[in-house]
């Protein structure tokens, strides 16, 4: 493994993971998709509670 260069290590350092968001972003669209779906197309579907 090659060693970084004190830039390179501050900036490792200092920097936002930007893959783990772009995770976090895409897993909080499925889930939100998935409630939406769930809720729209399962709960509303069948009408108010009697």
């Amino acid at each position: 493994m090659t060693q970084l260069t004190p830039e390179e290590e501050k900036r490792a350092i200092t920097e936002a993971p930007k893959g783990t968001w772009a995770v976090l972003l895409v897993y909080l669209l499925l889930m939100v998709g998935g409630w939406a779906a769930m809720f729209f197309g399962l709960f509303l579907s069948h009408g108010p509670v009697h």
